[in-house]
């Protein structure tokens, strides 16, 4: 039997856009520093715990699909249920889905050589007045494996060697290239990106060792005028990626300079808000290359890689059934757990074919996030219009072994049927 709430299915459109915006602060506070397993944990945790809120309330308030008797007898098990089947379910089912997509990232291949390019020009005094930036780049050298070589550059209108390529062959070393970050002068002068890429390029090329790769960590909080085309041509011949790291949000001039150098050369963006995630960054950087999440464009080689494109839809389908899963356990029914998974997945479909089609493109990431949810919130809560819900009589079950009085079209059982139940 079809049937429909149509104020389940508004409330549940109102609660995937709550959980729309949650996601976009928990996304720009904590991406860059929160490791992407947990961060999509959280995010999809809290997007189901917000719509199973509201759904929960919309079959209270008018129980089309459950029966006025649910709502008189068992509705305050829901609340019972909401927590755990919403929001602690999908977040492992985040975590799970994460990690699978992430997998990619892993690179055998993986980089020899790094080159540090330190911005420390006259702004970075204010934005960075600790020092975070030397800090965490001393920090990294420490956990490098043996057998890598760092290069240090600081910029500001000039580039200054700090430390030509040096291999990493003991502590000893390590010890050096500290004592030569600690001697860095103090912030001054402009900022010329531009000039510290052609050079460091200039200094990999000169030092470089044959099928060797190499890659660039870029920090930065300002903006210059650069010729992409010209300085990062090289860099796309040799396939060495720059991964950037903006350590000051209100420039945004210099963020989405730094975002396009990273995409242009196949590296990631980092916006680390508070100049303390440095380090954190600089370690993600150093341990995984690249960092996708579910809810965010690819980057490099792989930004047009078919493969990891289906791998998404996928597991955005999955988290649409254990989703619609979820919403069955908070009614405590069987067959709308059943009903809710299918719409789920359909909806995740959809949500997934949106974010693929759409972070991959020109349109702005929270517009795709915003209407992905908004797909995956309203088509879910038509699972039941367009699946019908199955049961004896109509009727629908609870998971537990006694079956519920959960009439629908207000239709009462029979007290025959009654009897035969707790027989």
């Amino acid at each position: 039997m079809r049937k429909w709430n149509g104020l389940l299915t508004v409330l549940s459109l109102v609660g995937g856009m709550i959980g729309f915006v949650i996601g976009e602060w928990i996304l720009d506070r904590w991406s860059g520093i929160m490791h992407e397993t947990l961060l999509m944990g959280i995010y999809f945790g809290q997007f189901a715990l917000v719509v199973g809120i509201c759904c929960l309330l919309a079959e209270i308030i008018s129980p089309q699909l459950n029966g006025p008797s649910w709502r008189l007898r068992y509705a305050r098990d829901g609340w019972k249920f909401l927590v755990p089947a919403t929001l602690l379910l999908l977040f492992v089912a985040g975590v799970i889905c994460q990690f699978i997509y992430g997998l990619q990232l892993g690179n055998s291949d993986k980089p020899r050589d790094y080159v540090l390019l330190i911005d420390m020009s006259e702004s970075m005094k204010t934005s960075d007045p600790n020092n975070q930036s030397i800090e965490a780049a001393r920090s990294l050298i420490s956990k490098m494996d043996d057998g890598k070589r760092v290069a240090i550059f600081t910029f500001n209108e000039q580039t200054q060697l700090v430390v030509p390529l040096t291999p990493l062959k003991n502590s000893g070393a390590r010890e050096q290239l500290a004592a030569q970050l600690s001697a860095i002068k103090a912030p001054i002068g402009q900022t010329d990106i531009g000039r510290a890429l052609t050079m460091a390029m200039e200094h990999m090329t000169k030092e470089r060792i044959p099928n060797q790769k190499a890659a660039v960590i870029l920090i930065s909080d300002g903006y210059s005028n650069v010729d992409l085309v010209k300085t990062l041509a090289p860099y796309q011949q040799e396939q060495t990626q720059v991964h950037t790291v903006g350590i000051d949000s209100t420039q945004r001039e210099g963020n989405l300079l730094l975002q396009r150098i990273a995409t242009e050369t196949g590296g990631t963006y980092h916006d680390v808000k508070r100049v303390e995630g440095i380090t954190d960054v600089f370690d993600q950087i150093y341990q995984n290359g690249q960092r996708w999440h579910l809810m965010n464009e690819r980057a490099g080689i792989a930004a047009e890689d078919g493969y990891h494109g289906l791998l998404r839809v996928v597991l955005i389908v999955l988290i649409g059934a254990v989703l619609g899963i979820s919403l069955g356990i908070v009614f405590d029914n069987r067959y709308l757990a059943k009903c809710f998974s299918i719409g789920g997945a359909i909806g995740g479909l959809i949500a997934g074919i949106v974010l693929e089609t759409g972070l991959q493109g020109a349109v702005e990431p929270f517009i795709v996030r915003a209407l992905a949810d908004a797909a995956l919130a309203f088509v879910l809560s038509l699972s039941t219009l367009i699946i019908a819900v199955g049961g004896q009589g109509g009727g629908t079950g609870g998971f537990r072994s006694v079956a519920r009085d959960r009439p629908m079209q207000g239709e009462r059982r029979s007290t025959e049927v009654i009897r035969k139940q707790f027989r």
